[in-house]
């Protein structure tokens, strides 16, 4: 199995080291730009404080999407390689049984998910430190739930790879399935969005644009994101055990 765990991390080394890359030079360069409104160029401009200020509470969700989802990526398409080269037809002649093929799989990407977290955390810690900002338990909130839903999507892909074989026709079939939940979500948050405005036009007829609206929803936003924090994790853990049986079930099919 240590084999197989080897050969997994080692078949998906070059997009990783890309990613890596792009993240150095994406959290270096900001962090740059926060120093330099203090300590550069940039110091002394009017609303420079405020700017910095909007600045960390969003660029740390955008590195921490290049982590988690970079880190992830390059992991992707090795089932669909493995089929290609007819990897998946040899690995049903040598002595290993389909739980540890699977679990190898499993570890692999877990292992993937974990350290792209850890970078986002990392990305959000030095970002707070370029600009001279406390660090924020709700950014270290967003971004382990954040990590947490990606993984139930990462753990979802390895049996349905599995089972469709092609990245093409896995992604088909995925997005008509969540076609209608992404329309949900969509008209979901338009109504949210809706409801925000008209409390706020109601609650703080002083405060104009999106002022008022953030005002109105931050509440019911840290209430239900201190919620996700402890749900996420539940569903996470069910996702990767329930993923697990379906792709040890899919092995067992045979198919090449």
């Amino acid at each position: 199995m240590k084999g197989l765990i080897y050969r997994e991390f080692y078949l998906s080394r070059k997009p990783f080291i890309l990613m890596l890359l792009v993240y150095v030079l994406f959290v270096g360069m900001l962090s740059l730009v926060f120093i330099s409104t203090y300590a550069g160029n940039l110091a002394g401009t009017e609303g420079v404080e405020e700017m910095r200020s909007s600045m960390f509470s969003q660029m740390y969700l955008y590195a921490g999407l290049i982590a988690i989802v970079g880190t992830v990526y390059g992991h992707n398409d090795i089932i669909e390689k493995d089929y290609q080269s007819h990897w998946q037809l040899y690995t049903y002649t040598i002595p290993v049984s389909e739980k540890k093929i699977a679990a190898s799989k499993f570890i692999v990407r877990g292992a993937f998910l974990l350290l792209g977290m850890v970078l986002a955390f990392l990305a959000d810690i030095i970002f707070s430190a370029a600009a001279k900002l406390p660090l924020s338990t709700g950014h270290f909130k967003n971004i382990l739930i954040a990590g947490l839903l990606y993984g139930v999507v990462c753990f979802l892909d390895i049996p349905s790879m599995l089972r469709f074989r092609t990245q093409a026709k896995n992604a088909a079939i995925g997005l008509a399935i969540a076609a209608p939940l992404f329309a949900a979500l969509g008209y979901g948050t338009f109504k949210v969005i809706r409801f925000g405005y008209a409390e706020a036009k109601r609650l703080y007829p002083d405060l104009e644009g999106d002022a008022g609206m953030g005002k109105v929803l931050m509440p019911y936003i840290v209430k239900y994101r201190d919620m996700a924090v402890w749900i996420a994790p539940i569903v996470f853990v069910l996702t990767v055990l329930l993923m697990y049986i379906w792709a040890v079930k899919e092995l067992k099919r045979r198919r090449y």
